[in-house]
Order: structure tokens, then sequence, then C-alpha cells
């Protein structure tokens, strides 16, 4: 709901006029979703400019991933920062610069070395601290300006809700880690510009009606939009050169692939283990979920991430990053 004053401003009437006639007040319903490409660009662009984690934007309550209303104290942030983040943070910059220094400087083989040239253990272990680095970097920044702007309480620009809500180690899926694992920093971006046109996309494909859930191009939309975008900053960083700022497109799509896999095999392992329960002689009691589902679904999302991560770890490398990050 919007207000709208009919008589003066409140300030006036209230402050420099005291005993003043009351203020007449009506209220407007607001229009809600944008109509045009326009309304959509600028609302998509206001979001994107408010980056405050889960649930931030100016005006309304975002779309949560979470039911705390908790937001972190300036205390429980320096707490963090000091227990976990420099830490973390320490530890990934120690092995960037030990992979770099070891296996990729130049000056210690007389020959530039790529990312490919790395044995596959020290490709997935780079890959894993170049994204350890982007998490706990991200989660300091974040913080920081949190702490640095904390005085404005109550005003918005003080609000920042927590920037992830899932421990790691409690994720088992490669849609619970994007969900939930990682920041969604960019959440209204890729939902403007790539869940609803992907959904919009599948439907006029395949004719479904617009209450049926369309969530082959949700998810391929989101991640589509997603990798555009890492992909166009990336040719930026690597003097726009378009074959090595494909490594994030491939990231994005191949995790996006990775997404609609894990749903068909999780809906036909389900369907099978009902057939199961349904048949004579069938255990009843037997539970849908088996206690080594999580473990498989760790190894699964794991695994995805690192594998297709390393499209983004070649691009870092060949970028000049990881020299910056390793001090050399």
């Amino acid at each position: 709901m919007s207000s709208q004053l009919v008589s003066s401003s409140y300030f006036d009437l209230q402050i420099l006029q005291p005993r003043a006639a009351a203020v007449t007040e009506t209220a407007i319903t607001d229009q809600g979703l944008p109509e045009s490409w326009k309304d959509r660009a600028s609302w998509a662009l206001e979001l994107e400019l408010s980056m405050r984690g889960a649930g931030f934007t100016w005006t309304s309550a975002d779309v949560r991933h979470t039911k705390k209303t908790w937001t972190p104290t300036v205390g429980n942030r320096v707490h963090s920062i000091l227990l976990h983040v420099l830490p973390a943070l320490g530890i990934c910059l120690t092995i960037i610069r030990y992979i770099y220094a070891s296996d990729l400087y130049p000056e210690s083989h007389g020959q530039t070395v790529t990312f490919d040239d790395l044995a596959f253990p020290k490709q997935f272990l780079l890959t894993a601290a170049l994204g350890g680095f982007l998490m706990t970097a991200f989660s300091l920044g974040h913080s920081m300006f949190a702490i640095m702007l904390a005085p404005l309480k109550p005003h918005p620009l003080s609000y920042f809700p927590p920037l992830y809500t899932t421990r790691v180690w409690d994720l088992t899926s490669v849609r619970d880690f994007w969900s939930y694992g990682w920041h969604r920093l960019f959440s209204r971006l890729f939902l403007v510009y790539g869940v609803w046109p992907g959904e919009w996309v599948e439907r006029k494909l395949t004719g479904k009606s617009p209450d049926r859930p369309a969530d082959v191009g949700k998810v391929l939309g989101g991640f589509v939009s997603s990798a555009f975008v890492h992909s166009f900053a990336a040719y930026t960083v690597v003097g726009g050169v378009l074959e090595d700022a494909l490594g994030e497109a491939k990231f994005f799509t191949g995790c996006g692939i990775a997404v609609i896999a894990e749903e068909i095999v999780k809906r036909l392992v389900t369907q099978h283990r009902r057939r199961i329960k349904r048949t004579p002689g069938g255990d009843q009691a037997l539970a849908l979920n088996r206690w080594y589902d999580a473990m498989i679904g760790r190894v699964w999302w794991i695994s995805v991430i690192l594998y297709n991560g390393r499209h983004f770890a070649r691009g870092w490398v060949k970028a000049g990053l990881v020299r910056e990050m390793s001090g050399m």
C-alpha cells in the first residue's frame, strides 16, 4: 500500500504548525508486477544494486529461502569474521599461493604453464580453494559493510540479512547448494531475466497452462542468465577474448543441467521405492528416504561443483587473477 497526503506535508502540519488541522490520508493499492520491459529493467536494476542478501529489497519482503527472521548483531559479525571468515580466507589463499608457486609460476619452469597442465588432484584443489575464497570474501565484505552501516538503524541502509542461510555440510544436492548454500545477491536479477522468461518459453513450446509448473524452463532460464552475466564480466577481465570467457558459461550451464538430472533421478528413485512399499509382502514400514541418501547427495554435488568449476578456475588462471591472489 502507498500513502498519499491530501493536505500539506506531515512535517509542515505537525512540526511547523502543531495546531493545524489533522492530516487526511488515503490508501492506494500498488500496481504490483512491472508491465513493460522498461519497468522490468528498472526494477531488476534497482534490486541488483540493493544486494544485501536473502530477504532484502528497498520496499518489500523478498523471496526467502529460510524462515529465520534473526539479523546478526555487530558482535555476531565480528565473532564470525575473526573466528571463521579470516581463518578460512587465509587457508584458501595459502593453497592458491602454494599451487601457483610450485606449478604455475613461469619463472620456476622456464615456460608458461596452463591450468590444464596441472594434475587432476591439483586442479580440483585449486578450484576448491578459489571457490572457498569467493565464499569467504563475499562474507567478509558483506559483514564489514553491515558493521559500518549499523549505526544508521532503523534506516534500511543498516539492514543486512544473513548472506548464507545453510551450512555447507548440510547440503545434499546441487539444487541445495545454489538455493541455500550460496549467496542470493543476484536472485532477483536472475528471476526477472532468467526464470520468468525460461518458464514462458517452456509453456510456449509445450502448451502448458499458466497454472502448471514449468520447472525445466525455470532452472535453465535461471542458470543461463547467470552464465551470461558472469561470462560478460569475464569477457572484460580476460581482455575481450570470447573463448577465454566461456568458462563461466560452461560452469553455470553444467550446473543447470545437473539440477535437472538430479531431480529426474530423485523422482524415479522415489517412485521405485513407493512401488516396493505397495507390493504384496513389501516392507510397509520402510521409509522413502534411506540412511545413505544424504551421503550420496553430498558426494554428487561436490563432484559436480568441482568438475564444472574447473572451467571457472581455468579462466582465472589465464586472466592472471590467480597470480595476483598469490602475490607473485
